[in-house]
């Protein structure tokens, strides 16, 4: 489960990380100074796509994102600083230990930067004082234990796949976490209802399966997924995912499972084949148009069955590509 910046800020305040002061708001607010205004999506790359503005006029930034379909917004003090960092706790599951990776090219860029240091901390004995020294010799910063130490405890003690900060300002008063990227294992989410309940946020297990390519794919039932994945697949293209909505489905059922699929950052398109027995195909339209609202990339429907006339007028009416033929919509995808 990706979480939201303000979720993965949550945590880093609750492990002893500092974090800006700021506010989650999806309206005008009352706030004077510099600060940053920063979209709450799941889709990385903000910054280089003008979702993250350091403005003195905050509620004029915020009109502004709005305008791209942005809802929700963290207004955050503008930390003045020295150094930006990159650093990040992830498990390593050659080793089995989480590893810490850092680089003193922390921003916008780095991906592209070679200047990474990489440290398994073995999770027998926990970390200690003298893994984190290399680190800071690394990056010609100290101070640095209090900030490691919680994303480690992020990895270990919430079941995290990556607790990542980016930036991590150095100031006078030391490391602020301007940034948050974490994602919880899915599989352990059981384990963690009450930070669940208090982010908001509800887990229900599925059969989402995400794999290397970049074609979203969703069906109902499980050989009609496995089946266009295979139609994908035979077209020259790679699918990213396997998720299947289930019978009987609901708008709200496949408004979740395209946000998901389209969450992916590597997904470019996205194929949903649906045959409506007893789910309605009115419905899975439904569904369809309001997670297109925000997941924004094109998405090819086949859509037969129960009440399809209805499902088409809804799709073709909000702009969604809608076909009858399954073979019409992967080739239409994968031109």
């Amino acid at each position: 489960m990706k979480l939201y910046e303000f979720e993965g800020k949550y945590l880093f305040s609750e492990v002893g990380i500092k974090i800006p002061r700021g506010v989650l708001t999806s309206e005008h607010i009352d706030w004077k100074g510099k600060a940053v205004v920063k979209s709450q999506i799941l889709e990385g790359a903000r910054g280089k796509r003008g979702l993250v503005k350091i403005t003195d006029d905050v509620n004029s930034a915020i009109d502004e994102l709005k305008k791209l379909g942005i809802e929700k917004f963290l207004v955050e003090e503008y930390i003045p600083h020295t150094k930006e960092l990159y650093v990040s706790a992830i498990l390593d599951r050659d080793s089995g230990n989480p590893m810490i990776v850092a680089s003193p090219s922390g921003g916008i860029d780095i991906e592209s930067s070679k200047d990474i240091i990489k440290r398994d901390i073995p999770i027998e004995r926990g970390i200690r004082p003298f893994d984190v020294l290399p680190l800071e010799k690394y990056l010609g910063v100290n101070g640095l234990y209090g900030v490691i130490n919680g994303l480690y405890k992020i990895v270990v003690e919430y079941d995290a796949e990556l607790a990542e900060i980016n930036p991590l300002a150095i100031t006078n008063e030391g490391p602020v976490a301007l940034d948050s990227k974490v994602i919880l294992d899915d599989n352990s989410l059981f384990k963690h209802e009450d930070l669940l309940k208090k982010l908001g946020r509800s887990y229900t297990p599925d059969s989402y399966v995400e794999l290397d390519g970049d074609i979203g794919i969703i069906g109902n039932g499980a050989g009609l997924t496995m089946a266009t994945m295979d139609l994908v697949k035979i077209f020259g293209g790679d699918p990213a995912d396997f998720m299947d909505v289930g019978g009987g489905a609901n708008s709200e059922r496949v408004k979740y499972c395209v946000e998901k699929v389209g969450g992916n950052e590597k997904v470019k398109k996205i194929i949903i084949n649906i045959y409506g027995g007893i789910t309605r195909c009115d419905d899975v339209a439904r569904g369809i148009v309001e997670a297109y609202k925000k997941v924004k990339k094109p998405i090819y429907v086949r859509l037969v069955g129960t009440n399809e006339n209805e499902g088409w007028n809804i799709l073709k009416e909000n702009g969604i590509n809608v076909y009858t033929n399954a073979l019409d919509a992967v080739r239409d995808a994968l031109r």
